[in-house]
Formats: structure tokens, C-alpha cells, sequence
């Protein structure tokens, strides 16, 4: 049995158990081993249950046992709910092979401190010992409400009413996951299964998600995440989800966690943690929402659309905006300009049938303003809506009411109906709405929403992601292009190391020579012709010009000797200067920056900025994770923000866009092969027919620079 299908087994254990166990089950209903079993009383769990309390014969109407080793069954699940001091006790006690998979309560862990972490090494050995994979420890449960799978501590499960949906929602924060479960229960979001991870000192987030991607119960994978563990195992879940046609939307927090090296490299300052969790959950397609009001919202939309995608021929950006006020129509508008959305006029054929329906005096252009006098006419409204919808015209239909509280029911019983006749996406904003039309629309496929504002984002990262599905499905992975034996066993040391590593990847550098004296300076300056600049070379120097390190524009030999001297004299405490490069001077071009980082997480990004004075100041930066071909390096230059300026805006003359693209995909390459922390390019000369590196700087995993 492989890896992957060992984990496979365990999690189907864990969350479609047929037989459960509690060790540290109690009749006290105010103890923490109490609630499992009150839950899955409470829930109708058909399966076997286990209590574990040797001073009690039965609990909640289950026989108790002594110990797990005297329940005479095997056991798919055990959950676990006593201190952590005895939780090596309860395992060593478990027979071989009688436990599949365990669920840990218990806290006391990693997350208290040193002693604690090594509690939970030694917890994760004594399971591994015991062929049992775990969630935990630190967890408040794992649930599945399609088969009253409720081994859980939180009081949301209390509940009976809470109905399965096709949300799977996983989060590294018990306490926020379940509320933000109750939240998406009251929003009519249908949440099947929901997995607290704890410590995730075993079984880690993208292991469950994983699980979900092959259940056909779950259409939707949601989240709340702190941190990913195995950056290589989640872009690879990801990647598998999209082609499953699953989304994965995420509330990712910590997003001001920048590396220790970042103030000593532009990368590291550009490609902070949270740029790099953006760039990956970009490429990988997944929804990233800011807050809980947004996850509702994007959850909503998914839940009630999840087939659905753009038709033939059209963009996937195509909207459409219907209100009886024209203030919010307008207020739509703009929002749907802000996402990036397309507002096209009604064809021909669809403005008359419109104007079979609506007041003559109606506007029929996008957004359609169908006046105040349809307000008691829930037919008029809903029809005209949905008229669009079956146009085929749009990829998404938006409308707009406000109030309508005598025609609530009859306003949410037209969308039914309509609805039941097309998968066509619809968004409802109702604003100041009655809560029970709304509460039923909401729970049977028509998303409502109170904002205007809120509609328009939660429709506009659904067709996103739709786009993206189609991106990254059409998209070739790049490739390597290393000969095999031919990468660094070692990280460049030294100014020759690193110039040969560059161009052993084909980045271009500006012709320079670096010399020792002051007779191979001159050599080299009457070789490469006036005019030059001179670069003292040290270990360790990070930023030459701070010391006064560069001279530039040197135009004849007696400037030349002049700067050579007053380079050769600077003290660098005690630091053995390697030389003096003499480079040929590359001037009138626009000033760009690139660069390789390896995350810790998720492995080397490739990032692109504007150079020289800028890079600091704009900060405009561009990341996309390594390797990636030289289409995707011309995609991720067009979507810059300063791509004008490369491209001839206001008379600038046109810069050699490909040479960039070969550049960047090469130096991508280079960070996926080479043992390298990362590489500052900066700045690269952009030219009409060439892109030319002018300087650089390595930096390595020890934080030493060269």
C-alpha cells in the first residue's frame, strides 16, 4: 500500500466511521469527554460507539469500556479527550492494528510552548508506532453531518437543524471555524463536513482537502488557514481541485510575516509570505476572501452555481445589472468597472422582449433601469431578469430590489420558479429585505444578497475563478531545460562563480571584465571603449553605492585612474576586496527589476518590478512561483502596471518585451535547479532590441551576501 493510500483509508476512518470510541467519555455533561457522545446522541448516529471509562458501566445509553484494548471490535475511529500526560497510556494500550484513525482533543501541545512541541513529537512517534494517522492534537472535532458523524466539542453542534450542504470546510482555528459554521448556517450555506486540524501535528489541511476533492458529496472546499505546511502537497491539491472542477476558496490571515532577509534584498522586500500565499493561490486558482462577510458571499454564489461557465464564445466577464432604483443600478456599475467586468448593451432581440415588459419609458441599456412602477409587479421584475438570463448574452445577471415587503413572498416564489428552469447565473441583492423570503431563497439556489456592492464582488470571483479554471487547465507546466548533471552541488562563492552561474543560464549581463590592478582596470576600459563604470567587488557588499563603491560615466584614462584609486581606498573593515569591475556603460533604456526567492513554504518565485531609484519606492512587484515558460513570462509582463512604459507609451521607444521574457523564464529555471536563497537583478536595462542585466546580487541561506 502506497503513502497516498494509506492516508486515504485513515481519512475515510475518520470521517465516515462506522464505529467510534471515546477515551475520557463522561457523564458529567460539563466535561469536554462528555460532549462527543451528548453530539452523536443528539445527531442519530447509527454507528457503534465505544465510551471509555473504567468507573462507569454506561454513559448516554452505550455499555462502557475499561480500556480500548477491551473493546472487543475494531474501532474506525478513536477520539481522544484526556489530559495530555495520559494520552501515551491510552495508545500504547490500543492493540495492534485495532484503531485506523484518531481524533485529539487534547491540548497541551506545540502550541504551549518548547516542552509542549516535544509532547507532540513524541505523540506523533508513538501513533506512527501504532499505524494510526491522527487530526490534532488540539482539534475541537471532525463532522459529518450526512451520516451524524459528530465527534466535536463546539456548542454549534448542539444544534439538530443544521442541515448538509456541499461545503467542506476545513480551518486551523477551531474556536473562529465554528462560528464561522453558524454564520453559513444561518446564511443557508450547507456545510457537510467541517474539520478542525488542530496542531496539524499528523494530518494537515491539504490532506483533508485532498480526501474531498474525490467525495461526490462536496462541490465546494473552503477554509480558514494560518499557515501551509507543505507548500509542494497544496499547490499540488490545488491543482488537482481545479481539474476536478472543485473550488477552493480561503480566509488566509498573517499577512504582515516578512522574512528576516527582506530588508537586506529587494525580492525578499517585494515577495513578502502573504505576496507569495497571493502569487500561489493565484496560479493554483484558488478564491482567497478577505473576511467572513466575503466568504459567505463567495460561498453563497458557489453553492448555488457550481457547474456553471461561460458559453461559447464569450469572455466569462459579461454582466448584466437590472434595478427598479437607478441609483443602485449606477452604484452596480461602477463596482462591476471596478472587478473588471463587462457591462454590453442588450441585443436587439433582447431589448425587445424587454420592452414587452417593461414601461416604454424604461432604460434599456446596462444597467437596466426598469423603473419604480414594477415595484408591485414581481413578475415584470423577475421575468425581465431572467429573460437575460436565457439570452445567453451574459455570463452572470444581477438584480436589484429594494424593500418590497407586501410582495416579498410573491417576489421569492417567481424566482423559484424561474429559477427551476435555468442553471443560468443570477445574483439577487435585496436591500432592507423581509428575512424570511430571503432565508428561503438563500436555501433553495437563489444567492440574495443585502449590498449591492457585495453581489457584484461575490459574481465577479465566481466568473474569475471560472476564467482561471480555464487558464490553468490550458496551460503547458514549464520546463527545466537543465542537462541532467549539470546544476551547482554548492552555492556560488565568489564574484566568477556567480557571473558564470548567470550566463550558464543564458541571463545577459553587460560586457565587464573585473581586475585585480590597476594595469588590467586600464586593459579592460581600452577593450570595452569609453564610457565605463567601475564597481568595487567585495564579499558581503550588499549596496556598493552606499559606501560611495561605483563611479560612472568615466569617459577617459585620467578619470579613470582617478576613480580606480578612490575605489581601491575605501576600507571595508577588514574585508578582502575581490577587485574592481570595469563595465561597459548601458544607458537610455527604462530601468527594470527581477528576481528569484526561495520560500521556505512554497519553494522559489520568480518576481519583476520596476528598477533603479523605483523598486523601493513604486513597489509595484509581479510574482509568479518558478519555473515558468516564456508565455507566462510575457503574461505576467502585460498584466504589470508599468507595462506602457515598455511597450512605447507617450513617444518612449519600444523595449524588447520578449528578451524579458526570455530573461525572467531562464532565471526561474536557475532558482528551481541551483541551490540559491535568492538573486537580485537590479537593475536590467531595457532596450529597443535587447534586455541586459547591469548588476546583481546573491544572497544565501546563511543571510551572507555576495
Amino acid at each position: 500500500m502506497n503513502h497516498n493510500s494509506q492516508v486515504e483509508k485513515s481519512l475515510a476512518a475518520l470521517l465516515k466511521p462506522e464505529s467510534i470510541a471515546i477515551a475520557g467519555a463522561s457523564a458529567d455533561r460539563g466535561k469536554i469527554g462528555s460532549l462527543p457522545l451528548q453530539f452523536l446522541k443528539k445527531h442519530s448516529f447509527s454507528g457503534r460507539v465505544y465510551p471509555i471509562n473504567p468507573n462507569a458501566e454506561e454513559i448516554e445509553g452505550w455499555k462502557c469500556y475499561s480500556s480500548v484494548s477491551d473493546v472487543p471490535d475494531p474501532i474506525d475511529l478513536l477520539v481522544i479527550a484526556v489530559s495530555a500526560s495520559r494520552i501515551p497510556d491510552i495508545l500504547n494500550d490500543c492493540r495492534e492494528g485495532q484503531v485506523k484513525s484518531a481524533l485529539i482533543l487534547s491540548s497541551g501541545f506545540a502550541e504551549t510552548g518548547k516542552a509542549g512541541a516535544e509532547r507532540q513529537q513524541q505523540l506523533l512517534a508513538l501513533a506512527g508506532a501504532k499505524g494510526i494517522r491522527f487530526v490534532g492534537p488540539n482539534s475541537v472535532g471532525v463532522v459529518n453531518l450526512w451520516s451524524a458523524v459528530v465527534p466535536a466539542i463546539s456548542q454549534v453542534f448542539d444544534q439538530t437543524g443544521l442541515k448538509p450542504g456541499p461545503v467542506a470546510f476545513v480551518t486551523q482555528s477551531g474556536a473562529l471555524g465554528t462560528a464561522i459554521t453558524a454564520i453559513a448556517h444561518e446564511e443557508g450555506i450547507g456545510i457537510g463536513y467541517f474539520v478542525s486540524t488542530g496542531n496539524e501535528a499528523d494530518l494537515d489541511f491539504s490532506d483533508f482537502c485532498q480526501f474531498f476533492i474525490d467525495d461526490p458529496a462536496v462541490t465546494i472546499i473552503s477554509g480558514y488557514v494560518e499557515g501551509i505546511r507543505d507548500g509542494a502537497k497544496f499547490k499540488q491539491t490545488a491543482r488537482r481541485a481545479i481539474a476536478a472542477g472543485k473550488p477552493i476558496v480561503l480566509m488566509k490571515v498573517g499577512k504582515t510575516d516578512v522574512g528576516h532577509d527582506a530588508v537586506r534584498s529587494h525580492t525578499g522586500a517585494l515577495a513578502g509570505s502573504d505576496e507569495i500565499y497571493e502569487a500561489v493561490f493565484k496560479e493554483n486558482g484558488v478564491v482567497r476572501a478577505e473576511s467572513i462577510e466575503e466568504l459567505m458571499d463567495v460561498l453563497k454564489i458557489f453553492s448555488c452555481y457550481p457547474a456553471h461557465s461561460a458559453g461559447p464564445g464569450r469572455s466569462g466577464r459579461k454582466a448584466a445589472v437590472f434595478s427598479h432604483s437607478g441609483g443602485a443600478g449606477v452604484l452596480m456599475a461602477d463596482q462591476c468597472v471596478k472587478e473588471g467586468l463587462e457591462l454590453p448593451s442588450p441585443s436587439t432581440d433582447l431589448r425587445e422582449k424587454l420592452g414587452q415588459r417593461l414601461p416604454s419609458y424604461a432604460s434599456l441599456q446596462n444597467p437596466v433601469d426598469m423603473t419604480a412602477n414594477v415595484v408591485f409587479l414581481p413578475d415584470v421584475m423577475c421575468g425581465s431578469a431572467y429573460d437575460a438570463v436565457r439570452s445567453g448574452e451574459y455570463d452572470a445577471v444581477m438584480l436589484c430590489v429594494n424593500l418590497i415587503w407586501r410582495q416579498g413572498d410573491a417576489l421569492a416564489e417567481q424566482l423559484l420558479a424561474e429559477r427551476r428552469q435555468t442553471d443560468g447565473m443570477l445574483g439577487v441583492v435585496w436591500i432592507a429585505g423581509p428575512k424570511e423570503p430571503i432565508r428561503k431563497l438563500n436555501r433553495q439556489g437563489v444567492p440574495v444578497f443585502s449590498d449591492p456592492v457585495r453581489c457584484v464582488k461575490a459574481v465577479a470571483a465566481k466568473l474569475k475563478w471560472e476564467q482561471s479554471r480555464a487558464r490553468i487547465l490550458e496551460t503547458v507546466p514549464a520546463e527545466l531545460h537543465v542537462e541532467a548533471g549539470t546544476a551547482s552541488k554548492a552555492v556560488p562563492d565568489g564574484f566568477a562563480a556567480q557571473e558564470a552561474l548567470l550566463r550558464k543560464y543564458g541571463i545577459p549581463l553587460a560586457p565587464a571584465q573585473l581586475a585585480r590592478n590597476w594595469e588590467e582596470a586600464k586593459e579592460a576600459a581600452g577593450r570595452l571603449a569609453y564610457p565605463i563604470a567601475l564597481k568595487l567587488i567585495a564579499p558581503g557588499l550588499l549596496h556598493k553605492s552606499d559606501i560611495g563603491g561605483v563611479a560612472v560615466g568615466i569617459a577617459s584614462e585620467a578619470e579613470l585612474r582617478q576613480a580606480y584609486e578612490r575605489l581601491t581606498a575605501i576600507q571595508l573593515n577588514g574585508i578582502q576586496a575581490e577587485g574592481i569591475l570595469v563595465q561597459q556603460m548601458i544607458e537610455d533604456g527604462t530601468e527594470l527589476f527581477a528576481g528569484v526567492k526561495r520560500d521556505p513554504v512554497f519553494g522559489p518565485v520568480t518576481v519583476l518590478g520596476l528598477g533603479g531609484i523605483y523598486v523601493e519606492i513604486l513597489k509595484e512587484s509581479l510574482i509568479r512561483p518558478s519555473p515558468i515558460s516564456e508565455k507566462q513570462a510575457m503574461e505576467m509582463i502585460r498584466s504589470a502596471r508599468f507595462y506602457p512604459l515598455l511597450d512605447g507609451a507617450r513617444g518612449r521607444q519600444k523595449c524588447d518585451v520578449p528578451a524579458l521574457a526570455r530573461l525572467l523564464s531562464r532565471l526561474s529555471v536557475l532558482s528551481v535547479a541551483e541551490p540559491v536563497q535568492s538573486i537580485d537583478l537590479n537593475p536590467i536595462m531595457m532596450l529597443p532590441d535587447s534586455a541586459i542585466v547591469v548588476d546583481y546580487k546573491f544572497m544565501f541561506d546563511s543571510g551572507r551576501g555576495e
